[in-house]
């Protein structure tokens, strides 16, 4: 009787464990990297340098010391744009690069050249590029934010962006309000797909579906992989579907927003009319 007991208490740690390596592996990236190199104006690097990077996304800014090669990396980035500033040392004055975008699952360049010191006043650097190519991954994909998303003539949820991505189309899969849901990549169908949120996976474990189908003003950004993905997402034949919601900052902020469809373009019932619309030839109004 005690070997019995004992033995289905191991089986049950077994279990146990194997559940939760199960679940460590169906999370996903959260964030994102910024690395680069800091050099002077004759292309020598400068080492010992401290780098600093903040934004509205941090609590507070986060910083790192440059190695004998002049190279730097921080880690553990929320998706958004940041600036990263060398401090002032010995010979050199304080530059800094703004507006350096960071991506879901991305390694961002941001190489810094400062200048010799003496002059008075500081360096700005404003990157209007936006986010550089990764070198180091192979994924195919893309990702999109929310300053992309907001400006695309789509419907206003998430589920509306997975198909900008290449070999991502409809399915013909609608959720309970008729607007389409579990694209197919790459030939698969739509319940092959693999669907996470915020680092969790949320795809239905019994018919493989996607959760909720959340509106934009949720979203900070989505990370879309359709092949050459790593083995720890698992669970996927299909594409993996990466969205991550907006967090709070340090400042205060509101927004308000609104959305129209001409008649035209439509042939769905409007859930809000009103008179001053029709006057103008514009059908739906979706407040936000």
């Amino acid at each position: 009787m005690k070997i019995s007991m004992r033995l289905f208490t191991m089986s049950l740690l077994a279990l146990c464990l194997a559940l939760f390596a199960m679940s460590a592996f169906a999370q996903s990236s959260t964030t994102g990297s910024i690395e680069g190199t800091v050099t002077d104006p004759q292309g020598g690097v400068i080492p010992n340098a401290t780098v600093t990077v903040s934004g509205s996304n941090l609590i507070r800014p986060q910083t790192a010391q440059t190695d004998e090669n002049g190279h730097f990396q921080i880690l553990n980035l929320p998706p958004g744009r940041y600036d990263v500033m060398v401090g002032a040392i010995s010979g050199f004055k304080e530059t800094t690069r703004e507006n350096v975008e960071v991506n879901l699952s991305k390694t961002s360049s941001a190489d810094v050249q400062v200048n010799i010191g003496g002059a008075v006043g500081d360096v700005t650097i404003t990157d209007t590029s936006g986010a550089s190519v990764d070198v180091n991954a192979n994924t195919t994909g893309t990702n999109v934010s929310s300053e992309q998303f907001s400006n695309f003539p789509t419907q206003r949820t998430v589920q509306s962006l997975y198909s900008i991505a290449p070999t991502v189309a409809r399915s013909g899969l609608r959720d309970a309000s008729g607007r389409d849901r579990d694209p197919s990549v790459a030939g698969s169908s739509g319940p092959e797909n693999n669907y996470i949120l915020d680092g969790v996976n949320t795809t239905d474990p019994a018919f493989g579906g996607s959760g909720a189908n959340l509106p934009f003003e949720f979203v900070q950004e989505v990370e879309i992989k359709t092949g050459a993905y790593g083995a720890e997402y698992g669970k996927s034949t299909g594409g993996i579907f990466n969205v991550i919601t907006k967090s709070g900052g340090n400042s205060s902020a509101a927004m308000r927003s609104a959305t129209s469809r001409r008649r035209a373009w439509s042939a769905g019932r409007s859930s809000f009319r009103s008179p001053a619309l029709r006057r103008t030839g514009f059908r739906n109004w979706t407040p936000g």
